[in-house]
């Protein structure tokens, strides 16, 4: 019997740049894939994620759920792809508050964000 697994990953690649972490988590989304498991894997959509692209689509019965930090009231909106040569499908969640800047952790002075600990 296949084991339903979901797995949160701050990156993947190919929808950000390679690093050791992006690599990894694609590489074990795909092998677990690859073993007849249920994979679903979630991430962060940052704003230098390109939706076009990606062919990233809302799933409608998904987004809307509200996440509250610190008292603040945050709407998300999930969005999927998926990685054809994979055959794994990674949800996307969006938020305005957390995911609208262009970069990932630090700023171009490569200061990290204050509010990492939050988006992550």
């Amino acid at each position: 019997m296949a084991s339903k697994i979901l797995y949160v990953c701050q990156e993947i690649t190919p929808y950000l740049p390679e690093t050791e972490n992006s690599r990894l988590c694609r590489a074990l989304t795909q092998a677990m894939q690859e073993r007849g498991n249920e994979i679903r894997t979630f991430m962060p959509r940052y704003g230098c994620i390109n939706e076009r692209r990606h062919q990233l689509h809302e799933v409608i019965r998904l987004s809307g759920m509200n996440l509250i930090i610190d008292d603040n009231d945050h709407q998300l909106i999930i969005k999927v792809a998926s990685i054809p040569s994979a055959r794994v499908q990674i949800y996307f969640i969006d938020n305005d508050d957390y995911f609208s800047r262009k970069a990932v952790l630090t700023d171009a002075g490569g200061n990290y964000f204050a509010d990492n600990d939050e988006r992550s």
